[in-house]
């Protein structure tokens, strides 16, 4: 942009500018001071107007709960001057009234065995206007009731549940139950909640490719208005390699009448099942029974399905085989 262009730019801001007119400035003047004067005369006068306080409940009775939500302000309708309720409102942050319930109720709750309880608030105009600012006039108090609702507090012993989930390494397997220790806790809350919990649980925890016994602490879930004596439990699982083992299990006939003589062919068959090593030399044939069912007996099949009553708690994947025996009946 060359000089000529620049001179004149300055030119016409120069001529744009115009002074300002002394009777408009002098008129601005005396509105602002009017409105200052009219502003100290309004917030000179008492007014009523809403005040919202916080509210803190101290002192409930001991061993006992709330299970009702108590507001938490008040709406406080008051009387004061201008100035008290601009300070009032323009305050970003109220200090807490303290509504002491027993000495409000003159011990009522704490003496009584009632569950529940209603309270006037407006009863206690004084003792809450005596928290407040002396020169602001409470008239009265939103909400005008409150409901204190209680139940007692109780403790007891539940079980504790382990929920874990456990993937064994490649030929390892449970070998026995998993545990806890303890196996069981105290718990202390309301009547109502206890009288329904029937276990506490650990944490979800998920152990993958095991191949030794895991003992771990565990946390226990919370649980809501619910407090539990210890925080943690120890989680013993036990793990042991396992072989594949078979037997050769004789078949007895359930139901059968006495005057029917019923061969089965084979009467023997052999039963696979994976068993601990430290197990091994326990296992009986004697430990496992296998039926047939007279009452099963379809004589439009030739072949009978072969079930089983009892295996050794601590063996797994039984199979048998065959699990259907041919049959002949003779009278």
């Amino acid at each position: 942009m060359d000089q000529l262009k620049i001179n004149r730019i300055f030119r016409f801001l120069r001529l744009g500018v115009r002074r300002p007119d002394k009777r408009i400035i002098i008129y601005l003047v005396c509105v602002g001071i009017a409105t200052v004067f009219w502003m100290l005369n309004m917030l000179g006068k008492e007014y009523t107007a809403d005040l919202d306080i916080p509210v803190r409940y101290t002192n409930l009775p001991a061993n006992k709960v709330l299970t009702t939500d108590l507001p938490k302000k008040f709406t406080l309708h008051v009387n004061a001057f201008g100035f008290t309720l601009l300070r009032h409102k323009l305050s970003l942050t109220f200090s807490p009234l303290i509504f002491n319930v027993n000495d409000f109720t003159r011990n009522m709750m704490e003496a009584g065995k009632r569950p529940n309880y209603i309270i006037l608030t407006n009863q206690y105009l004084n003792e809450i206007t005596d928290q407040f600012s002396s020169d602001v006039e409470v008239l009265s108090i939103n909400p005008d009731t409150l409901h204190f609702n209680f139940d007692q507090m109780i403790q007891k012993k539940v079980k504790v549940y382990p929920n874990v989930q456990v993937e064994p390494k490649r030929q390892y397997q449970l070998s026995g139950p998993i545990r806890t220790k303890p196996d069981s806790v105290l718990v202390f809350g309301p009547r109502t909640v206890l009288d329904t919990l029937k276990q506490v649980s650990t944490r979800y925890r998920n152990f993958k490719s095991v191949s030794e016994n895991i003992q771990d602490n565990v946390s226990l879930v919370d649980i809501n208005d619910v407090e539990i004596k210890g925080r943690q439990v120890t989680v013993n699982i036990p793990i042991e390699e396992f072989t594949e083992s078979q037997m050769l299990i004789p078949i007895s006939i359930e139901n059968k009448p006495d005057s029917i003589n019923l061969k089965l062919f084979p009467n023997r068959v052999k039963v696979s099942f994976l068993v601990g090593l430290s197990r091994y030399s326990e296992i009986l044939p004697a430990d496992f029974k296998l039926v047939v069912s007279w009452n099963e007996m379809d004589q439009s099949r030739s072949m009978l399905k072969v079930e089983t009553r009892a295996v050794p708690p601590f063996v797994k994947s039984v199979k048998i085989i065959p699990d259907e025996v041919e049959y002949l009946i003779e009278k």
